[in-house]
């Protein structure tokens, strides 16, 4: 699947979020990063071709008083039409948002007290015009704040976004995870880090293999249950 991610930052280079997920988007295949800021003047017909040549198209951007940031904002006024002979129908549409508060404070009767559904409306909108498929946002709570961990959670997630079908299932994450594992072994020189890879893929692979065995073994429960009327 060919990706798309418009970042809508005004100043990418300065922004230690953008570059991290920047390195993350560069390990994988099929990715086009598009910085609206290296571009003082839109070239519309461009824009539009690069629009229509993804499968998925992703907005990135933080979040700036609640909502997009100017760039971004002018970007959609000036490369979108209004009429719906522009046909995006079809493509997936996803938004990968960062924000400094934190992720507690846009619940009901919170600092914030708006939800992320709410604040983004006008992007589900927007795809529902364009007859476009609108996945789950992926949402970057307080990257500043985050530990080593957290970050490399994040830069899996991340990825697991920009590549897999949408809903993701566990299922879905540990098959992409082994790919990854078999890629990076066959890459590495290193005698003993191929070790300690493989003992991790095999890991993951019999823990993959209880799932689906479990999976099964729900799936028949609920199949007796059906057939004794319960």
């Amino acid at each position: 699947m060919k990706t798309l991610i418009i970042v809508g930052h005004p100043q990418p280079g300065n922004s230690e979020t953008q570059e991290f997920l920047k390195t993350s988007a560069s390990l994988l295949k099929n990715i086009t990063w598009h910085e609206l800021a290296a571009e003082p003047v839109f070239k519309i017909n461009d824009e539009r071709n690069l629009l229509m040549d993804q499968q998925r198209i992703i907005l990135q951007f933080p979040l700036y008083w609640y909502s997009a940031p100017a760039l971004l904002k002018k970007w959609l006024d000036d490369v979108l039409p209004e009429s719906t002979g522009f046909n995006l129908r079809g493509k997936e549409f996803g938004l990968v948002v960062s924000f400094s508060h934190a992720a507690s404070e846009f619940q009901l009767g919170e600092r914030v007290g708006y939800s992320f559904a709410e604040l983004l409306s006008p992007f589900a909108a927007l795809a529902k015009h364009f007859q476009m498929q609108l996945l789950p946002p992926f949402l970057i709570e307080r990257f500043a704040y985050q530990t080593q961990l957290q970050r490399q959670h994040l830069l899996l997630a991340y990825q697991q976004f920009l590549e897999l079908p949408q809903p993701q299932s566990f299922a879905m994450q540990e098959s992409w995870f082994l790919q990854k594992l078999t890629g990076l072994i066959d890459q590495t020189e290193d005698s003993r880090l191929q070790q300690r890879l493989n003992l991790i893929k095999q890991q993951v692979a019999e823990n993959q293999t209880e799932l689906a065995e479990l999976t099964q073994m729900v799936h028949d429960f609920r199949e007796d249950d059906s057939l004794n009327g319960k």
